[in-house]
């Protein structure tokens, strides 16, 4: 069976080479498209929850490409679920963990875990 991905219209042959399919409208997406779709959507995401943070470390003030960020637990006894899975969970329910956590730069975030050497 032959179908066409919705995103870049190549056509897949659906055992090989197809993503999903949604069966009530028969959308199709490959493999390619998927990946490229849900990158997209972490980076959203990310970009969004570090704007929502306030978009600098909390600990040196740095401001960074949103990559350079993490979001720590402040209380880990507390954390639902890891900032990485975000793209899971409604917005709402991202921001509920977020407010759990501080934004910090990967390097003040190492220095977070590892303390003074």
């Amino acid at each position: 069976m032959e179908k066409e991905c919705r995103v870049c219209k190549t056509k897949l042959v659906l055992e090989k080479n197809w993503y999903k399919s949604n069966e009530k409208t028969n959308n199709c997406i490959c493999n390619e498209c998927i990946s490229k779709v849900e990158r997209d959507k972490n980076r959203s995401n990310k970009i969004r929850a570090v704007e929502y943070k306030g978009g600098k470390c909390e600990n040196c003030g740095g401001e960074f490409h949103p990559s350079v960020f993490d979001f720590h637990h402040v209380n880990p006894q507390e954390k639902e679920f890891r900032i990485s899975q975000l793209m899971r969970y409604t917005w709402e329910k991202q921001k509920v963990e977020l407010d759990k956590c501080v934004l910090l730069c990967a390097n003040c975030h190492r220095l977070e875990h590892h303390g003074d050497w």
